[in-house]
């Protein structure tokens, strides 16, 4: 081989390699240990004793933002390297636009020598007329890659197949990786995640729990079992959980069984900043593994975290069980906690929209707390008498004369999906067949191009339509699922003698509180529950579940008396 007329022997080469999983599928001539020996032997034959390794493995070419070659180019910068070897022109990369810039521009403005040694590339032999091309070439590899992942991801991501590595708590089903099984050990800490949600813990209560008990977080717990994740290494202690990571525990939906496609997407294969696909161009499906939480469950905790809930007072450190759940009924916003600054006995909430300045609603509805604890105790304890003494007319209340064509409908909605996806299946086999004849000859491009327009048509309308009937068939399942859930929460709390956070988490939704209204010398306030699942409910009077009258005095001389809201 031709040895250079510059004198290379005190330089510094960099002997890149790079390894990417498209690369990895031609393992032998492509694999990181293969290219250090082509690239030291390569180096020692041009008389370059004095090598240094960069190396990525498992990095695609089509970003430049690779930390060994931005080590690389940062010590060209600084003057330490005299030559750049590489197996190839794609290990540099597959952006035909930067690797020209470096090939054109960046190597020679620091007089560094570079040698592609499979493409027969060296630059200081003079220049090469088909860099460009092959730098072309090389683009245009990861872009039909790029285009047939896409392909395959749609096919697999509408067929209900996972598109996306199995959450914490879940691991790969060994006997079919597509799909997801239990981890029970990490099962158990999302299940005491969510039983936390339920009892009031704030997101860095629940971290500093977990923390306190010595559970590894899911990053090292994923090292430990060697599990490889994508992503960026964690550098916090194996112990330190958080608060992002307890959320999104928290909001995961497929805790409940589902799995949910094409969440995130690129514009393009160059970018690889994921966007937030809308929810309602997601691929959704019910039911595909066994759940860690309950649907109703995982309904409440959404609920609850969409409440903004003030933060705690720093004279009493406790906060209500009721923040969150109290609503103004005249402006919409919710109740925030107070306490007398004289008295920190003396709790209330009041309207934030009163309180902020703006006066956005002309009434405090101001409330005691004592109060309403009285009240929201007497109404549970007459609602679980009724449900016990009068189950068959609770039933009924709640569901209605509507049960028996709800349920009728709920199978139609089942039986729906079913045929749509035979269609699905059908129009995949039909798509193969066309594809084969078109390779074949027997049938044209244009009339290929137009079969396989009108079946991937259909293929989206029918996508629409079983999403459609699923969300259905889970808003109508949830309902079901949420009365029998419902009813044997109520009985819990027969005779209930305080409420508590889990309570109020378990059975109500949110609760109306009306400003305070004199007449006639009587001080008399309008509350209204909504209760999950079933909203407002009113207790008929019946004989065994006498009504009483509740009345605090809230100050000298002044006392308040409950009385539901006549809308309930």
């Amino acid at each position: 081989m031709k040895q250079s007329s510059k004198n290379h022997e005190l330089g510094t080469a960099a002997l890149y390699c790079r390894l990417s999983r498209d690369d990895n599928l031609d393992t032998e001539s492509n694999s990181i240990s293969n290219q250090k020996k082509i690239l030291q032997k390569a180096a020692g034959e041009r008389g370059y004793s004095d090598t240094l390794f960069f190396v990525e493995d498992g990095i695609t070419g089509t970003t430049m933002k690779r930390p060994g070659l931005q080590k690389m180019l940062q010590a060209i910068e600084r003057g330490y390297i005299a030559a750049v070897f590489v197996k190839d022109l794609s290990r540099l990369g597959r952006n035909y636009i930067e690797v020209g810039r470096l090939t054109e521009e960046f190597f020679p403005a620091h007089d560094v020598r570079l040698v592609a040694v499979s493409d027969g590339v060296d630059s200081d032999e003079g220049e090469n007329e088909f860099t460009p091309f092959k730098n072309i070439m090389n683009e245009y590899y990861a872009r039909d890659i790029s285009k047939k992942r896409k392909i395959v991801n749609k096919l697999k991501g509408n067929s209900g197949v996972p598109l996306s590595p199995p959450p914490y708590g879940y691991i790969k089903n060994p006997d079919d990786p597509r799909f997801w099984i239990i981890d029970r050990e990490a099962a158990a800490v999302v299940r005491r995640i969510y039983q936390m949600a339920l009892d009031g813990y704030g997101l860095a209560e629940t971290a500093a729990a977990l923390e306190r008990d010595g559970i590894c977080n899911p990053t090292y717990y994923w090292r430990s079992k060697g599990t490889n994740r994508g992503g960026l290494k964690s550098t916090v202690e194996p112990t330190k959980w958080g608060h992002t990571t307890i959320k999104k525990i928290l909001t995961t939906q497929e805790y409940c069984g589902d799995i949910i496609n094409f969440k995130t997407f690129s514009k393009s294969y160059k970018v690889k900043k994921r966007i937030e696909t809308p929810e309602e161009n997601r691929a959704v499906f019910l039911n595909v593994h066994e759940a860690i939480i309950d649907r109703p469950t995982w309904e409440k905790v959404q609920n609850l975290k969409k409440g903004t809930r003030r933060k705690r007072p720093t004279v009493t450190q406790e906060p209500s069980v009721f923040s969150g759940v109290l609503k103004c009924p005249e402006c919409g916003g919710n109740l925030n906690f107070h306490f007398n600054q004289g008295n920190h006995d003396i709790k209330f909430f009041s309207c934030q929209n009163h309180n902020s300045g703006l006066r956005k609603c002309s009434r405090t509805h101001y409330i005691r707390v004592e109060f309403l604890e009285q009240v929201v105790l007497y109404e549970v304890n007459r609602l679980a008498h009724f449900a016990n003494e009068y189950e068959d007319d609770f039933l009924k209340a709640i569901m209605g004369q509507s049960a028996k064509v709800a349920d009728n409908d709920r199978a139609r909605k089942q039986r729906e999906p079913d045929v749509l996806l035979a269609r699905d299946k059908e129009l995949d086999v039909l798509f193969e067949k066309i594809y084969e004849d078109n390779v074949n000859q027997k049938i044209s491009d244009a009339r290929f191009a137009k079969m396989s327009q009108r079946y991937e048509q259909e293929q989206g309308e029918n996508a629409k339509k079983i999403k459609a009937l699923r969300l259905e068939l889970k808003k109508s399942e949830g309902q079901r699922m949420d009365v029998d859930t419902f009813l044997a929460t109520v009985r819990r709390y027969t005779n209930a003698t305080q409420i508590t956070r889990r309570m109020v988490a378990e059975l109500i939704d949110h609760i109306n509180v009306y400003h305070a209204e004199k007449k006639d010398g009587v001080t008399t306030q309008h509350i209204t529950i909504y209760y999950n699942c079933i909203g407002a409910f009113a207790v008929p009077d019946r004989r065994k579940i006498p009504a009483t009258q509740i009345t605090m005095g809230t100050r000298k001389g002044v006392a308040v008396s409950y009385s539901p809201d006549k809308t309930a």
